[in-house]
């Protein structure tokens, strides 16, 4: 069963914002609610499961100031459109609106792209192999297998991981696409 959600009050239409996601900034009104899809005005839509996350609704007097001010010329892109203008509520709440690169934009639009494995590696000490059978037979294995867990957790500093994984992007990039 679909419920239409273009009711009127008194002030008028309802209006929501976006508040995540590619949109996030955009004030657009429902068309449609059905049971798995929210179908917009503008011809987007929006799983009815992630409604709550997504998009939330705007006071009357706000919303018709800003949908007001929205540009109608839409740019894919973002190159020519100036940036957009951040919406603040009686709390001064602001959503912050992030500029994507065109770069990564087409990089995200890519249908067909190569999975690798990004590999990641760190010098830790472990105990040897016969230490390691003598405290397996001293104690429950699976306690000595927790306990060389946090052992080895220990060693790895957060800003060593941070480091080593920009490092291995960087190789990667370096073996993937050098100049020949």
């Amino acid at each position: 069963m679909q419920k239409n959600n273009t009711e009127e009050t008194s002030a008028g239409v309802k209006h929501w914002q976006w508040i995540k996601g590619d949109d996030s900034g955009l004030v657009v009104t429902i068309k449609e609610e059905g049971p798995k899809w929210i179908t917009f005005e503008n011809g987007s839509r929006l799983a009815t499961e992630l409604k709550s996350e997504f998009i939330q609704e705007l006071d009357a007097d706000i919303a018709g100031e800003f949908v007001n001010s929205q540009i109608s010329n839409i740019d894919p892109l973002n190159v020519s459109a100036p940036p957009q203008t951040v919406m603040e509520t009686a709390e001064d709440v602001k959503i912050p609106t992030k500029q994507i690169s065109p770069i990564r934009v087409l990089f995200n639009k890519q249908k067909k792209n190569n999975k690798v494995k990004l590999l990641l590696e760190f010098p830790i000490n472990i105990p040897t192999k016969g230490v390691y059978e003598l405290m397996s037979t001293s104690f429950d294995k699976k306690e000595v297998d927790e306990q060389l867990h946090d052992f080895i957790a220990d060693q790895l500093d957060e800003d060593e991981i941070t480091d080593c994984l920009f490092d291995s992007i960087k190789s990667l990039i370096e073996s993937k696409y050098k100049a020949e």
